[in-house]
């Protein structure tokens, strides 16, 4: 198997399928494939088996030669068979991003259309977000396939752009559609002593105190105390988050109170608030936190006037308890257990 420069993981898998770089074994089936699907492709005239052995042997022998080449090829496998290809192509190095070419055995299309579609998206995103910390991928498509829209919709896709009557068929013009996705993908790792100042900036800011149950500004001197001595607390789990560009984008801290309970807290950067971050770094720290004790109930208190974070616990797993006055203020009590 080829292996590409710019990659370390090179097969790609999900359910029964999978990818991996295109082999050369494929191109007569390529060939054919293209050739039957001339209609929604940006190819001008049948291929030629001329053709298609000097472009492997010149352009896609060269991508496996460079260290970020234009567009990265895979052939796309269901139970190990061969059932179609694509990858990214129009790569942007610079900006991160590029667009998604796929196409499979037409004799699947009419039964396996959205199946396969789906699962090649999940391969793509693996490819492109997990892989490559890639920003965003899209689709570029005339407007010819309806149902491929619905699956891209499916897949989490937004409509970006319809360019009216952008290219000529048989004498008409069609619409070119235009879907994207970013790339929100987020991990968490420790936080250490080089994080204080970041901590520092989160503690204080504005919203984080007016949501906060103490809501005066902390002292400098007094948070490193504080922070110092959370990072030595066997009982305190501190997650910093950060997104696919290594940006911090918040914290989640869940503080262990006995064998059976623990309260956990969460702060989101204020130049990544409203982008969905929250409830996906409550989830990830929970459920990490959870695993390694599976006894435990955790336990999160929300002021009752913060409904956006009532809104973000609830789709990170958490159910309420009760309402209840903590810390002298009408709150709400939710919680989650493994």
């Amino acid at each position: 198997m080829r292996v590409y420069k710019c990659l370390d993981t090179h097969v790609f898998k999900t359910n029964s399928f999978h990818i991996e770089p295109i082999r050369d074994e494929d191109k007569y089936e390529i060939l054919k494939i293209r050739n039957e699907q001339l209609y929604h492709l940006r190819q001008s005239e049948p291929l030629t088996t001329e053709k298609q052995e000097n472009y492997f042997a010149t352009v896609v022998a060269g991508l496996f030669e460079i260290e970020e080449p234009n567009q990265l090829l895979f052939s796309f496998f269901r139970n190990n068979e061969f059932v179609g290809y694509g990858g990214l192509v129009h790569i942007n190095w610079i900006d991160k991003n590029a667009e998604i070419s796929f196409i499979m055995k037409t004799e699947l299309e009419k039964e396996s259309f959205a199946e396969f579609w789906s699962n090649y998206l999940q391969l793509i995103e693996q490819l492109a977000f997990e892989e490559l910390k890639f920003h965003k991928i899209f689709t570029y498509a005339f407007d010819l396939r309806p149902h491929l829209y619905e699956v891209l919709l499916n897949c989490g896709f937004k409509e970006d752009a319809r360019l009216k009557e952008h290219c000529c068929f048989d004498g008409k013009y069609l619409d070119v559609l235009i879907h994207s996705k970013i790339n929100n993908n987020i991990w968490f790792r420790k936080a250490t002593e080089n994080d204080v100042e970041l901590y520092y900036n989160w503690a204080n800011d504005p919203t984080v105190r007016s949501n906060s149950y103490s809501s005066g500004s902390i002292p400098y001197e007094n948070h490193v105390s504080w922070f110092k001595s959370k990072l030595k607390d066997e009982n305190c789990n501190m997650f910093l988050f950060q997104n696919h560009d290594n940006q911090n984008i918040g914290q989640v801290r869940i503080q262990k109170i006995d064998e059976i309970s623990a309260i956990i807290g969460i702060s989101t950067d204020e130049n990544h608030r409203g982008k969905g971050y929250a409830a996906r770094m409550i989830a990830l720290a929970s459920d990490a936190f959870l695993v390694k004790n599976p006894e435990i109930c955790i336990s999160a208190y929300i002021k009752m006037d913060n409904p956006a974070s009532s809104k973000a616990f609830e789709k990170a797993g958490f159910s309420m308890l009760e309402m209840l006055k903590y810390e002298g203020v009408d709150s709400f009590h939710y919680i989650k257990r493994k």
